[in-house]
């Protein structure tokens, strides 16, 4: 006979619910990347407080004409680290005040047009605004050594202005939130580099970014733009053509002027040189191996060198239009008639300012 005996019921085992790992698994990559990094791996943008663009120099006619990129110079914030992890970087800038005039530096009424640009060439920054974010996936886009953020300067046309240094101003504010080392999903090993007003949160090394609170209030940089521009003068003459005789006393005088246009406020004097065949007191011209004397007198019948009877121009040049200076031009009478040919020099027209 069988012995029946009770026997408690088997419970189920309630089925293991899988942790989600998403959050966890971020921060242990984060981790196990921050064991492998250098200690010393660290950096940071670092705001200079001033900056300044040199141009260098462009003649006063050069300056007449516009030019997209005139030059371009770090902008006054610099980043260093290790930019081939970065990842999520943050850097914006805003204008406080642009007056958009490089001024003569003693004759403010002087004053050359300019913009200021992300890119070469891009669209010029404005007073009061605040660029987009200009460090997508890193810092190696931006184009400076050293991790410089680099600007860029176009000039506009400047009709007619005088010589010497211009300058203009720029207030510039930095605003930046970067990773010196490995991020993701905003959350940096170690820290953010962080302008003024931009926070985060920090736990067990991982510092989380509070992105609500960019662009923050930023660090101000005070940009100076320098550019000088040097004098220049240029000329305009029409060849003198004693036409043809047959003897050295049947030539006429012929007249004309040479017209010099020199950068605004300059004064300058203008000599004519002796040309290549001048002999004892007279200038001559050539056909092969004989000579035909002649000279170029100013008014009042001085010869026009350029030593002792030079124009002097002591009224300063209005740097827009030409300023003549006459002369005539007449073979002398009292040679004897060389042989049939054409005879020809060349004088330099040679301008002191």
């Amino acid at each position: 006979m069988t012995d029946a005996r009770s026997r408690p019921p088997r419970l189920a085992r309630p089925a293991r619910k899988l942790p989600t790992v998403a959050g966890p698994l971020v921060a242990l990559l984060l981790a196990l990347a921050a064991s492998l990094l250098p200690a010393t791996a660290e950096a940071a943008c670092t705001p200079s407080g001033v900056a300044q663009i040199n141009l260098g120099s462009t003649t006063s006619f050069d300056a007449r004409a516009a030019q997209s990129v005139a030059g371009s110079g770090a902008g006054g914030l610099a980043c260093t680290g290790i930019l081939g992890l970065l990842n999520f970087q943050y850097i914006h800038v805003s204008v406080d005040s642009l007056e958009g005039r490089l001024v003569h530096e003693s004759d403010g009424g002087e004053s050359i047009p300019f913009t200021l640009a992300l890119s070469p060439g891009g669209v010029p920054l404005e007073e009061g605004t605040t660029s987009p974010n200009l460090a997508p996936g890193g810092l190696l886009s931006l184009g400076g050594s050293s991790g410089e953020v680099l600007l860029y300067v176009g000039l506009g046309a400047a009709s007619n202005v005088k010589a010497g240094i211009y300058r203009g101003t720029v207030s510039l504010r930095w605003h930046y939130a970067t990773c010196a080392s490995i991020s993701a999903l905003n959350i940096c090993i170690g820290g953010w580099s962080l302008s003024p007003g931009v926070t985060q949160s920090c736990l067990l090394g991982l510092c989380t970014l509070s992105t609500g609170s960019l662009p923050g209030a930023g660090t101000a940089v005070l940009l100076t733009i320098t550019l000088v521009v040097t004098p220049d003068c240029r000329f305009t003459a029409n060849d003198i053509d004693f036409g043809s005789a047959p003897f050295a006393d049947a030539f006429g005088t012929v007249t004309g002027h040479i017209g010099i246009m020199c950068t605004k406020g300059q004064t300058y004097s203008v000599g004519l040189g002796a040309g290549n065949h001048y002999s004892g007191t007279r200038r001559q011209m050539a056909s092969g191996a004989h000579r035909l004397q002649y000279d170029v007198y100013r008014p009042g019948g001085l010869v026009w060198n350029a030593t002792d009877s030079r124009f002097e121009q002591a009224t300063p040049a209005p740097g827009d239009i030409d300023q003549a200076f006459p002369y005539e031009a007449r073979i002398y009478p009292d040679q004897p008639t060389p042989p049939v040919g054409v005879y020809t020099d060349t004088l330099v027209v040679d301008v002191e300012f």
